[in-house]
């Protein structure tokens, strides 16, 4: 357990009791995870967690060139995925016909979202729209291949999780609550910045 979590830390996983249920009881032991720890300040990593710690994830300790170089990477694909991500979950929103945003743990059925889809022209529309984001273009033209596209793409970033591939049931994973926390720093700073030397500031304080 201690080497393949540790690997999946180092590769940019996010443990969290959907994506890894084993390995996520497995940080709630107090001596697993100061052996986690430990073995990762050696190579310049710290163990975090989330804001409401619902998922772990390994970040830098110091960051050097190399560890910026990694982190501009990570800055860059956080932003491929920043305006996508918050419009899917404003969709969900509606379809679901609730007043919260997803959280971690929440399922998400493909059949039930398909005929809610079908049956109402101004979120068939949304859908269609993701076709403007990179990563989300679809072959199929139909509503279903468009969902189909939407929840892989998903699936791919680490958002969501497939339960049940019989019957199509996904799962929110806790990077959902990392791009919460990410988002909120945004936020907070009111933009992503622009300049060379704000935006490595920011990608040092996000990651």
């Amino acid at each position: 357990m201690f080497e393949s979590l540790v690997k999946r830390l180092l590769q940019g996983e996010f443990i969290c009791e959907v994506t890894d249920e084993a390995g996520f009881q497995y940080l709630q032991d107090q001596e697993n995870l100061f052996q986690i720890e430990d073995y990762l300040q050696r190579i310049n990593y710290r163990l975090a967690s989330t804001q409401n710690k619902l998922a772990f994830y390994a970040a830098y300790m110091e960051i050097d060139n190399t560890a910026r170089q990694d982190i501009r990477k990570i800055f860059q694909q956080f932003r491929l995925e920043l305006h996508p991500v918050v419009e899917w979950l404003d969709m969900m929103m509606a379809c679901l016909k609730q007043d919260t945003s997803l959280s971690p743990g929440d399922t998400l059925a493909l059949s039930s979202l398909l005929q809610v889809i079908e049956n109402n022209q101004a979120l068939a529309d949304r859908l269609q729209a993701f076709a403007k984001f990179k990563d989300f273009t679809s072959n199929e033209d139909s509503v279903k291949g468009r969902l189909e596209k939407l929840l892989n793409t998903l699936h791919k970033w680490g958002y969501l999780q497939l339960a049940n591939r019989d019957t199509l049931i996904y799962q929110v994973t806790g990077k959902l609550d990392y791009f919460y926390q990410s988002l909120q720093f945004i936020q907070e700073n009111e933009e992503i910045p622009v300049e060379q030397g704000e935006e490595e500031q920011t990608q040092e304080n996000l990651f």
